[in-house]
């Protein structure tokens, strides 16, 4: 399905009042009334705050440095990174129709170094993960988005794997079979597989191991000093959710489990 959307014409009233010029209430160069309508998935207030202010946010002031992926919230989080932390998806994609070839929305870090699929991602919005992912397609930077990383060099696919977010997990390896490849670990050595089994996430590690093969996928699966993913089930056992969570699991992934089910904890 063709995400993209034509934007709208947005005739909503605003107050005779000018936006604050300042910062806003979070410290940021978004003013309070943009931050709050964005939030609130308000989208005709939010998108007609957006074009008072940038004045359809042209070539010139894109260039300029005052493009609508430099209007930020304290975090430095732009108006799509907002959205797409609440699963604001039709506001996400009137952004995009409007804004989306004319800025770096899609490619923007907050302090963290988080993209706005990081934040759906963390959040568990799978619906705006996929969203974000076809979008990205669409201007060619699926790759390079999927694959940017956080501070703590984690990318999108970290971030859902290791708080079991399946369908997001399943959205972004569908897209990049290679972010759940061994090769891919944070600043700390976990590969998205080893953090979805440590995290007991069983639709996470279906996920990944349905799309890229349960038993490459497992023996690829690094984790922290370099142990195998399946080293981590023997938490499990010892906490006694072994069999429950994996109960569900391929046959091969299960047998394999079990042959490790006497290793050492990870520290």
């Amino acid at each position: 399905m063709d995400r993209r959307r034509r934007p709208r014409q947005h005739s909503l009233e605003l107050a005779a009042r000018p936006a604050a010029a300042g910062p806003s209430h979070d410290g940021g160069t978004m003013s309070s009334e943009l931050y709050l309508a964005v939030c609130g998935g308000r989208m005709e207030e939010a998108m007609a705050l957006l074009l008072r202010h940038h004045g359809e946010c042209d070539y010139q002031s894109a260039a300029s440095g005052s493009g609508i992926d430099q209007l930020v919230s304290a975090g430095r989080n732009t108006v799509l990174h907002l959205a797409a932390v609440r699963g604001h998806d039709e506001l996400i994609q009137e952004l995009y129709a409007t804004y989306g070839g004319r800025s770096n929305l899609l490619s923007s870090q907050n302090w963290t170094l988080d993209t706005p699929l990081h934040c759906a991602a963390r959040a568990g919005q799978s619906n705006t993960v996929s969203l974000l992912v076809q979008l990205a397609r669409d201007q060619d930077q699926a790759r390079s988005i999927l694959g940017s990383r956080n501070e703590a060099g984690d990318t999108a696919l970290h971030l859902a794997a290791r708080l079991g977010h399946g369908a997001a997990v399943e959205a972004m390896v569908a897209a990049a079979p290679d972010l759940a490849s061994e090769a891919n670990v944070n600043a700390a050595g976990a590969s998205p597989l080893f953090l979805a089994v440590m995290g007991g996430s069983v639709p996470a590690v279906r996920a990944i191991a349905a799309l890229c093969g349960c038993g490459d996928a497992l023996d690829a699966g690094a984790g922290l000093r370099s142990r195998n993913a399946l080293h981590a089930p023997a938490v499990f056992h010892g906490s006694g959710h072994h069999g429950e969570q994996w109960s569900g699991l391929d046959i091969g992934v299960a047998k394999r489990a079990e042959k490790t089910s006497g290793s050492l904890a990870v520290n």
